[in-house]
C-alpha cells in the first residue's frame, strides 16, 4: 500500500513530537527517504516550532528585565528610606548622649550640628517614604489588570 504525502504530512507533527508508535515512526522515515518533498515539510515544522519557542523565550526574559528593573528601584528607595530613618534617629540619640555643657570660660559647647542633620534624614526618610509607597500602589494597580 503506497502512503501518500498527505498522510505523512498529518502525521509529522505527530513524528516531529516524538508521539507517533513505533510503526507510524517507520513508516514515516521510509517515506522521508524517498521524498523530498516532505523532508522540506518536516523542517519548516521544525524552524516554527523553534521561532514559536525563541518567541516566547523572548517575552519572558522581557518580563522578567522589567521585574528586576522595577524590584531594583523599589529596593533603591526601602533602603534609602531604612537608613535614612536609622541616620536620623541616630543623630538624635548621639545629640542626647553627646549633651551640652558650658565651659569655664561662659561657652556653650553642644554638636549642634547633629539637629539639623537629624531634620535632613528625616526629610530623606520622608520622601523615600513616599517613592516606595507610590511604587506600591502602582505595582498593586499592574496585578489588578
Amino acid at each position: 500500500m503506497r502512503i501518500t504525502c498527505e498522510i505523512i504530512k498529518d502525521l509529522l507533527p505527530l513524528y516531529h513530537d516524538n508521539v507517533c508508535s513505533e510503526d507510524s515512526r517507520k513508516l514515516i522515515e521510509d517515506h522521508l527517504l524517498t521524498c523530498e518533498k516532505c523532508r522540506d515539510e518536516l523542517k519548516q515544522i521544525d524552524i516554527e516550532i523553534k521561532t514559536v519557542k525563541n518567541t516566547e523565550d523572548i517575552k519572558i526574559m522581557n518580563n522578567i528585565a522589567k521585574k528586576w528593573k522595577q524590584d531594583r528601584l523599589l529596593s533603591f528607595f526601602t533602603g534609602t528610606f531604612l537608613f535614612s530613618i536609622i541616620a536620623s534617629v541616630g543623630c538624635l540619640v548621639a545629640y542626647n548622649i553627646i549633651g551640652s555643657y558650658v565651659t569655664a570660660e561662659g561657652f556653650l559647647v553642644e554638636p549642634f550640628a547633629l539637629i539639623p542633620l537629624s531634620y535632613l534624614f528625616g526629610l530623606a526618610a520622608l520622601l523615600s517614604g513616599l517613592v516606595v509607597g507610590i511604587l506600591a500602589i502602582k505595582r498593586r494597580m499592574q496585578n489588578v489588570k
